[in-house]
């Protein structure tokens, strides 16, 4: 419960295992911090659902209405701040909690790891708070000490969670802060919002965000309710179907080797034929369609690149069934673009000098790239709520309607996200907006309406969760998969795409270490977009490959394929083909609080429920160059300890064995492991496809067991013209009675059998049926089946 301690003018939080003392409320206003705990200031009202704080001093109250959950362990605070004074006020940061006396949670000889949220995409890890250094990274110099919005705790020597963060997040920037202490562990927790000298008027009341601290056991069920939580905050939007489209990029270069337009038109038709019947609906064109490639002159059109012009792609295109997308950064304009900056010059971000501010110190594509790396020219960003800002964009995007364009990866977000992110500016134009999260909520609701309710937003290099409710896709992680154009100078020159470093900023390990890091937002505030961009195709090494597709595969997200589909290996495009359609559900990150940086997660599980029958997939990535062997207790998996599983291995085509309480893994350096559980019921079973990693949850239709004709039938989906196999274990004591066009073979283990039916899928089902009998029962010529 929570009280107020009036000696002390704080508030006390008792838990059963957990108490939080001397947690004081401040406001920070005029430039002088107002703390709860001080002659001036005084708790009123003070009831079993809130209280009220009065500051005298700028006769300011924070009114604070409580909620509690005894079952889930939650306090939620909602509080108001109200200016009684007859002036106005500049509000600073309201401080929802500092509290310095955190008993019962940890000590210093506990391992106790956090996981924060930085304002822009980065790597995103569960640390230790006692060496938070190897999570560092390079936005914010203080994350993940710092972080915001919220901070996820968890104790695992005591198996406790912590959670302290805000729930809303639609008006101010919100941050969470704690100290370390070798003498107490964390020593001190505090909580924010800033409103970055947002004026009060007298008489005026504001809302501040709505805050919760939750303790628990399992710090998964904290993240998973606070997304929940936040969702019931905003309108969130409701994509059904994550698209699955075209980039290109790594092994294609539409700037110096070839025409764009040319690539894209090969390669839509080639998709058309290679990839029927995939539902690979988009085509993403990025930076080409911009005269001499230059960001913030969105509407002159590059007629080099596309002498055609839009109204011919997007005829051409939506002829053949695809949907077009564009690249576009809302906030940015390119110094290059000297009469757009003369036009736009009072719209423009200052510092407090008045100079522009710079949100990219170089710009290296269309005519930038080829000239040389010190003459590259900078990036400038609109002020968000200038009406200049808004006008021109909406005219951007009402534009870009009219043509067709209904996908939209909108980068570099964290130019006009301000506070939010790493790009807080000196100040805005719009001063009846708060300075960060409302102003930018702003401007991503008009961008919002002008592109249309029919179109596709996918945010990236910014803040991610404060996109809720404006995108419909969110990038997680890195430009992971992506290639690049051979300019001089750039990251890859002379080639296109970077290979043999999983660590690279291109590379899987932090497209997967995000994708565990963000598993908890996905469909519940947005679709998580963890794999960006798949790319497969040779020389990478196919090992490399198989990591790729089950990164993709396994995120329940979009995909647009980076390879050149008109060219690529068939054997590479199949494993394409095996990561579509594409289920909607993330894989859970099992060990994602057991791997503090400098480790990353490698166990991924998909629970899956289909009509027919459960199992789950569960990968095991190794990025090391040793053998990973590691036992899996099956309690971890949320399996029955005391059942058998039978398991499959996808990349190997491998059945492993029947195993009971645990399984061992045995993944090579460099590689992935899929493997399928179902539990043994002493009946012929499905153990396996090759046709889709998830091994029956997007191919199977039905599988149905007739006790009584000791029959297993079955039916499987995919696009017309395609064949796979269906693997099945058979328990020893039977055989297969209609052995005609199967491929039968005894495990000398345990004198079981595995049986392999192909099915060609001419109509686009196939059907199964398997007859069993005894294997004591004579065998007649009359069981053959000699179709």
């Amino acid at each position: 419960m929570l009280n107020v301690n009036s000696e002390k003018n704080a508030l006390n939080f008792l838990n059963k295992k957990i108490k939080l003392s001397n947690w004081k409320l401040a406001v920070e206003v005029n430039g002088t911090l107002l703390v709860s705990s001080t002659e001036q200031t005084k708790f009123q009202n003070i009831s079993a659902t809130g209280f009220s704080v009065v500051f005298s001093k700028e006769n300011l109250v924070l009114d604070c209405k409580t909620e509690h959950d005894s079952d889930a362990g939650t306090i939620r605070m909602i509080s108001t701040l109200e200016n009684r004074s007859a002036k106005s006020v500049l509000i600073q940061r309201i401080f929802i909690m500092d509290c310095d006396q955190i008993e019962g949670f940890c000590s210093a000889q506990d391992e106790v790891v956090a996981l924060s949220l930085d304002g822009a995409i980065s790597k995103r890890s569960v640390h230790d708070i006692r060496n938070p250094e190897p999570a560092k990274v390079w936005t914010n110099p203080l994350y993940p000490v710092r972080s915001k919005i919220k901070t996820q705790f968890y104790n695992r020597t005591k198996k406790l969670a912590l959670q302290v963060g805000f729930v809303s997040f639609q008006t101010a920037n919100t941050e969470v802060e704690y100290e370390y202490s070798e003498q107490k562990g964390i020593a001190r927790l505090q909580a924010w919002c800033d409103y970055g000298g947002f004026e009060l008027k007298p008489d005026a009341k504001m809302p501040v965000e709505t805050f919760l601290v939750s303790i628990g056991t399992n710090p998964h069920i904290q993240l998973e309710n606070w997304a929940m939580e936040a969702a019931k905050a905003i309108q969130v939007r409701q994509w059904h179907d994550a698209p699955i489209g075209w980039l290109g990029w790594s092994w294609v270069d539409p700037f110096t080797v070839e025409r764009y337009e040319d690539i894209v038109l090969r390669n839509a038709k080639a998709i058309r034929k290679r990839l029927a019947g995939f539902d690979v609906n988009y085509i993403w064109i990025s930076i080409g369609n911009l005269a001499d490639g230059n960001p913030g002159d969105w509407l002159n059109w590059n007629k080099k690149s596309f002498p055609s012009g839009p109204e011919f792609l997007n005829t051409s295109l939506k002829n053949q069934g695809f949907t077009w997308g564009l690249w576009c950064g809302p906030f940015w304009l390119c110094a290059l673009c000297r009469e757009k900056i003369t036009e736009y010059q009072d719209a423009l971000l200052k510092n407090s000098d008045g100079s522009l501010y710079v949100v990219r110190p170089e710009w290296q594509f269309g005519v930038a790239g080829e000239m040389p790396k010190e003459k590259r020219p900078v990036m400038y960003a609109l002020d968000p709520s200038h009406p200049k800002s808004l006008a021109y964009m909406r005219d951007v995007f009402t534009t870009y309607k009219k043509w067709g364009v209904r996908y939209y990866m909108a980068d570099f977000m964290e130019a006009g996200a301000g506070n939010t992110s790493r790009f807080p500016y000196a100040d805005h134009f719009d001063k009846a907006l708060v300075a960060g999260a409302q102003v930018y909520h702003n401007f991503l609701k008009m961008m919002r309406a002008a592109a249309g309710d029919d179109t596709y937003f996918l945010g990236s290099s910014g803040p991610t969760i404060h996109n809720a409710g404006f995108v419909d896709g969110q990038r997680t992680g890195n430009d992971f998969g992506e290639g690049r154009a051979m300019y001089p100078d750039s990251y890859f020159y002379p080639a296109t795409f970077v290979i043999n470093s999983g660590a690279f900023w291109t590379g899987p390990q932090l497209a997967l270490q995000n994708q565990a890091a963000h598993y908890y937002t996905h469909r519940k505030l947005y679709i998580n977009d963890s794999g960006n961009v798949l790319t497969v195709d040779k020389p990478l090494p196919l090992n490399d490959a198989r990591i790729h597709t089950t990164i993709h595969a396994m995120s329940g997200g979009p995909t647009m394929i980076g390879d050149d589909v008109d060219r690529m290996d068939e054997e590479r495009l199949t494993l394409i083909r095996q990561t579509l359609p594409r289920p909607k559900e993330v894989a859970f990150p099992v060990d994602l609080f057991d791997s503090p940086s400098p480790k990353i997660p490698k166990i991924f599980q998909r629970k899956i429920e289909k009509p027919w029958g459960r199992f789950d997939v569960v990968a095991v990535y190794n990025f090391e160059k040793e053998m990973l062997r590691e036992k899996i207790e099956f309690a971890r998996l949320g399996l029955k300890p005391d059942v058998q599983y039978l398991v499959w291995e996808f990349w190997n085509t491998e059945y492993q064995g029947g195993f009971q309480n645990c399984f061992e893994t045995a993944v090579a350096p460099g590689c992935v492991n899929i493997y399928r559980f179902v539990e043994d019921t002493g009946r012929p079973m499905l153990l396996a496809t090759d046709m889709h990693l998830l091994m029956g949850e997007m191919d199977i239709e039905q599988c149905v067991w007739d006790e009584k004709d000791r029959t297993l039938r079955g039916l499987a989906k995919r696009p017309i013209g395609q064949k796979g196999s269906v693997f099945f274990h058979v328990p020893k004591e039977l055989r297969v009675a209609n052995p005609a066009g199967k491929w039968i073979a005894k495990d000398a283990r345990d004198d079981s059998l595995i049986v392999r039916c192909v099915l060609d899928f001419v109509e686009g089902t196939a059907d199964w049926e398997i007859r069993f009998a005894g294997r004591e029962e004579q065998r007649t010529m009359n069981e053959l089946d000699l179709t």
